[in-house]
Parts: structure tokens; C-alpha cells; sequence
């Protein structure tokens, strides 16, 4: 079995340590996204079976979505074999899946409580939002 190793910035580092809640914030291209992405797949690939939904404010349509850039990821660790993609969804190793679904026209409880009644069990839940000034 093969170690994955992963590179991560300094400023990304305390957010490897375990805990329950983990959020960044910052300015557009700080980064957030692809930190966000690659620690996603290393956990679905490090424990089988990993339910997990990315959540996105601004979110019409899947094309806005996190899933391109959590392809990319999963492509260039080189992990292509363990994860099925389709356009919905992304079937992880141990029968996980990663879902993509948009806050548009919902309120945050409204979506965690339609997100959570469906996908019981999810381990992680990624959320991105973009606050008004």
C-alpha cells in the first residue's frame, strides 16, 4: 500500500490536525478551494466509504460547482482507479459518494435539513458562501 503525499501550504497546516469544525476564509485565489479539494479526496481515499456533500451558494448549475476541480485533484494524485465519476456525483473507494448541491433559493436550515434527511451518515460537509459586505 502506497503513502499519498500531499503538499500543503503553511497557512493550510492547522487545518490538518483533527476537529470537528474546519473553515478558512480569504480572499479570492488564496487557495481555500484547492486545500479544501485535495484534503476531501485524500479522506475518501484514507477511510473507505466517506459520505461527504459541497455545498455552494452560488450554485445554478454543476458546472459552478467544486466537482471540475475535485476531478482534477483525484487526476493528479493519481487516484482515477478508486472513484467513479458521473455527472451528478463521485463515487468514492468503500462505497462513498461526494454530492454537489446548490443554496440557491433555499435557506442554510432548509438545505442542511433536505441534505441530512437524505444522506444520513455524511462524515463531511462542505460549505462555501460568499458574505455581503
Amino acid at each position: 500500500m502506497s503513502t499519498l503525499k500531499i503538499p500543503t501550504a503553511k497557512v493550510f497546516e492547522p487545518l490538518l490536525a483533527p476537529a470537528r469544525y474546519k473553515g478558512a476564509h480569504g480572499g479570492r485565489g488564496s487557495g481555500k478551494s484547492h486545500f479544501f479539494g485535495g484534503l476531501l479526496v485524500e479522506t475518501c481515499q484514507a477511510e473507505r466509504g466517506t459520505l461527504a456533500v459541497c455545498i455552494r451558494e452560488a450554485q445554478r448549475t454543476l458546472a459552478q460547482s467544486s466537482r471540475r476541480l475535485i476531478e482534477s485533484k483525484i487526476g493528479s494524485l493519481g487516484l482515477g482507479n478508486g472513484f467513479k465519476l458521473f455527472n451528478d456525483k463521485i463515487e468514492t473507494p468503500g462505497d462513498g459518494l461526494i454530492i454537489f448541491r446548490g443554496m440557491q433559493g433555499y435557506t442554510f436550515k432548509a438545505v442542511i435539513t433536505v441534505i441530512v434527511t437524505g444522506f444520513v451518515g455524511a462524515v463531511l460537509l462542505g460549505v462555501k458562501v460568499m458574505l455581503g459586505k
